[in-house]
C-alpha cells in the first residue's frame, strides 16, 4: 500500500474474503495454497482446498505470505532488480491483513481503496460477506473512501440497499451485461470495471457520455496505458512503480 501511494496511485484496488468466524480479510485468490505456506503448516494438512473460511483470522496472520513473490517472482521484478535485496527482509514478513488494517491506513493517510467483494459461493441472496464489509466501513468511518465492486450483482443490490451513499462498480470479465448502460443505471453504479479486452473506445464514449466512470483491468502495458488514459480511462495495473506519471489505480 505504501508503495503504490509513493509510485503516484490514487487508489489502491484490492480484494476481500471471509475468515472461519466471518472477519473480513484482505486476500485475492480463492485458496491459501499459491501465495502462503500454508500447506506446509502440519496443523492445516486436514483442510483441504484450504480456503480462507475455513481458517480464524488469528490463524491467518500468522501465515507467510510474502516469501512466495521472491521465490516465483511473478512480475520478473525480482530478477530485474527493481526489488531491491533490501527489500526482501520486509517481504518476507508480509501477513494477510484484516480489513481494518487497511481501512486505518486509507484514513490515516486519505488513501482511497477499490475493495472488490469476493464471491464466497453459497446460495443465492446469501450477502453475509457484504453485511460484514459494510459493518467494518461503518465502525471504522471509512465509508467515504471506498469503492466497492464485485461479479455478482446481488452483493451490490445489498450494498445500495444497506448504504446508497457508498458509490459501486460493475465488475465484467467475458462479457457485458445485456442492456448495460439500463443494468448499470438500475443499481445505480458508479462505475464499470471491464476486462482490457472489453475496453473498447466506443463502449467508454458511450458509458462517460451516460455519466459513468471507467476502469480497465489489469492494464500493466504502458503503451496501452496511454492510449486508455487519453480516453478519459481509469487503468487498474500490478505495476504501478512502471506506470507512474498516469493516473490508475493498483
Amino acid at each position: 500500500m505504501i508503495k503504490a501511494r509513493e509510485s503516484g496511485a490514487h487508489c489502491i484496488e484490492t480484494d476481500v474474503r471471509l475468515s472461519k468466524e466471518g472477519t473480513p480479510v484482505i486476500f485475492h485468490d480463492n485458496t491459501l495454497t499459491r501465495t502462503t505456506d500454508f500447506a506446509d503448516r502440519q496443523q492445516f494438512r486436514n483442510l483441504y482446498p484450504w480456503k480462507t473460511e475455513q481458517v480464524s483470522a488469528a490463524e491467518l496472520r500468522l501465515l507467510d505470505c510474502g516469501s512466495w513473490f521472491l521465490r516465483d517472482d511473478p512480475f520478473g521484478t525480482v530478477n530485474s532488480g527493481e526489488v531491491k535485496q533490501e527489500e526482501y527482509a520486509v517481504i518476507q514478513k508480509q501477513r494477510i491483513p484484516l480489513l481494518t488494517d487497511l481501512l486505518e491506513f486509507s484514513r490515516k493517510n486519505g488513501f482511497p481503496v477499490n475493495l472488490e467483494i469476493k464471491d464466497v459461493g453459497g446460495p443465492a441472496g446469501n450477502t453475509e460477506i457484504v453485511d460484514r464489509v459494510l459493518e467494518t466501513l461503518a465502525s471504522t468511518g471509512t465509508e467515504h473512501l471506498v469503492l466497492l465492486s464485485s461479479f455478482r450483482d446481488e452483493y451490490l443490490r445489498r450494498v445500495k440497499a444497506v448504504n446508497s451513499n457508498i458509490p459501486i462498480a460493475v465488475l465484467a470479465e467475458k462479457q457485458h451485461p445485456p442492456d448495460l448502460l439500463n443494468y448499470l443505471d438500475g443499481f445505480p453504479a458508479a462505475a464499470y470495471h471491464p476486462h482490457k479486452k472489453l475496453c473498447s473506445t466506443d463502449l467508454v464514449y458511450d458509458l462517460q457520455q451516460a455519466g459513468f466512470r471507467v476502469a480497465c483491468w489489469t492494464i500493466n502495458d504502458g503503451r496501452r496505458a496511454r492510449q486508455l488514459r487519453r480516453s478519459g480511462v481509469g487503468i487498474i495495473t500490478d505495476w504501478p512503480q512502471r506506470l507512474a506519471g498516469d493516473s490508475y489505480e493498483t
